[in-house]
């Protein structure tokens, strides 16, 4: 995207401050002993630098991209191309994000072009580094000059402005897909409303002692002048939904006043599961929150790219709860081989304030439906004694530190 020239922009330096304070200093000094002429000449070269900075300002067209996607604490490389647009040379270039949202910083920056011709181009490079996901304005970096003596800064700017997305951060797990307690056929439960075997004809093949006489092919049989039989392959596929609770528990809303690390953990985990069983699993629907997202006919890869934008974008809630989502959730568990609970608690008061989920798991169960939940926090004593209960589901404690800092591998 091209950028034209809009409004002017020019700053002091650090130089020009340290100079301004330097002018200060003397002025003050001059009151008492004769440094006229020091005064004269630190002014001179104050408003010299000025002039002259202001005569060959820099007219610079900036174009270039921000990526639609990058992921927190990660740093991007963004590259954007300088071409000089006026008559003269312009000297001491430096391009810089002049109002980047308090989430993202820029970690690259300085002098990069020393001169650039008339009509010439230059490519530079500048890097950001997100410190939280979301969705985000940025506008387009301004490429300044401190030209003729590093006292003041000129540039262009424009009212442009562009969106990028800061996704969680998320990596491949080992997550053991055996476990899973069925298969769900992809025609049957999404025509029939039914699960069922629906067989795919791959080809015909030699007649073997033991093939059942119904698959006999007649046709390959006339053809080749030998028995033959048809074979088929069972049209089967993994389906996955993943329940994000965005609750916030009172014990970690009282000591995380502003953000909960628990809570990022638990998005960043959820990404990093979708990532991991999107090659095996088709996942068909996510409850974050309040909000349940349905797939169903999506491409595998759109599905994913999809989920992750929706998880840069949650919000936790202390007023959550499962009730709303229960039935729309429990009637999908005949068409789904597994269910990803992935929550903040898992306390006797949470589970007997949350019925509702309890609930969930012996539906599921009673359907044939494979459950896993993932609790984030310290495992305790209370915890101990409810896993031992006939849940019909696998409980995980992991820590939110471990997650954050991706020392958790597998599952």
């Amino acid at each position: 995207m091209s950028r034209t020239d809009v409004k002017l922009r020019f700053c002091l330096t650090e130089a020009g401050k340290v100079l301004l304070q330097g002018i200060g200093f003397v002025a003050l000094a001059s009151l008492i002993i004769p440094a006229f002429g020091v005064l004269s000449s630190l002014v001179l070269v104050f408003l010299t630098a000025l002039l002259v900075g202001f005569v060959v300002r820099p007219k610079i067209r900036v174009s270039g991209n921000l990526p639609e996607r990058v992921m927190v604490g990660q740093t991007t490389r963004l590259r954007y191309a300088l071409r000089n647009v006026s008559r003269f040379a312009a000297y001491n270039l430096s391009l810089k994000f002049d109002s980047l949202p308090e989430s993202i910083e820029q970690v690259e920056g300085g002098y990069v072009v020393s001169r650039l011709g008339p009509g010439a181009t230059a490519e530079v490079s500048v890097s950001i580094r997100p410190k939280r996901r979301g969705y985000y304005r940025v506008k387009q970096p301004i490429c300044q000059s401190s030209f003729p003596f590093n006292l003041f800064s000129f540039g262009i700017s424009g009212d442009e402005d562009e969106s990028v997305i800061v996704l969680p951060s998320f990596w491949l797990l080992e997550i053991p897909i055996s476990r899973l307690s069925r298969h769900v056929s992809s025609v049957g439960s999404r025509l029939a409303c039914q699960t069922g075997v629906f067989s795919e004809y791959v080809g015909s093949r030699p007649y073997l002692p033991g093939d059942s006489a119904r698959t006999i092919d007649s046709r390959a049989w006339a053809r080749l002048a030998e028995p033959a039989t048809k074979e088929y392959r069972d049209d089967f596929d993994n389906y996955t939904a993943l329940v994000l609770d965005t609750g916030i528990p009172e014990a970690i809303s009282r000591s995380n006043s502003v953000e909960s690390r628990e809570f990022e953990a638990a998005v960043s985990l959820c990404a990093s599961v979708a990532l991991t069983i999107n090659n095996d699993c088709l996942i068909d629907m996510l409850l974050a929150g309040r909000d349940l997202y349905q797939f169903t006919g999506w491409p595998r890869m759109l599905r994913l790219n999809k989920i992750h934008e929706i998880l840069a974008g949650v919000e936790s809630s202390k007023e959550y709860s499962l009730e709303h989502a229960a039935p729309i959730l429990a009637d999908k568990f005949y068409e789904i081989s597994e269910v990803v609970f992935i929550l903040l608690n898992w306390d006797k008061p949470y589970r007997q304030s949350t019925g509702c989920l309890m609930a969930l798991l012996e539906k599921a169960s009673r359907a044939g439906c494979h459950c896993r939940v993932l609790v984030i926090g310290e495992i305790s004593e209370n915890h101990k004694v409810q896993d031992n209960e006939s849940l019909g589901c696998d409980v995980q404690f992991l820590c939110p530190d471990e997650i954050l800092t991706g020392k958790i591998k597998r599952l």
